[in-house]
């Protein structure tokens, strides 16, 4: 296989990785690994049908205001996760499906959402996990 154009082209050996165009895309591309390995650490953690995208900034948000003591209603978690009305509500019954959040509250407008203790504990797990962030 080979790559770029012209007389600088040359053959690709199996195996080989392409050189940074740059210095400053070395940074970026440890960074990216570290995000992939993040990404395939979640089964350690979590069960991969449930911690989706949308779940797992759900449950980093969740933890944060946990930490904080600020409690998240329905809507605002919705909000931060930037997610719609509807795509919100289904995140956080499958997270509650799951046994990770609950929601507390009898009327729908003083609802907040939380961490369960096993929620809790699994984040905590999966953030002290990774130092090097």
């Amino acid at each position: 296989m080979s790559f770029g154009a012209g007389r600088y082209a040359r053959e690709m050996r199996l195996g080989e990785r392409p050189a940074p165009a740059r210095a400053g895309e070395a940074a970026l591309e440890a960074k990216a690994q570290r995000l992939l390995g993040l990404w395939k650490a979640r089964d350690a953690h979590f069960r991969r049908a449930v911690m989706g995208d949308s779940a797992m900034g759900a449950m980093l948000s969740l933890f944060l205001a946990e930490i904080r003591s600020v409690p998240l209603s329905e809507a605002a978690l919705s909000l931060v996760t930037m997610l719609d009305a509807e795509s919100g509500r289904c995140t956080i019954e499958t997270l509650i499906h799951a046994g990770l959040a609950s929601v507390t509250g009898d009327t729908p407008e003083r609802r907040t959402v939380g961490l369960t203790p096993l929620g809790s504990a699994r984040m905590r797990s999966y953030i002290t996990d990774h130092p090097d962030l």
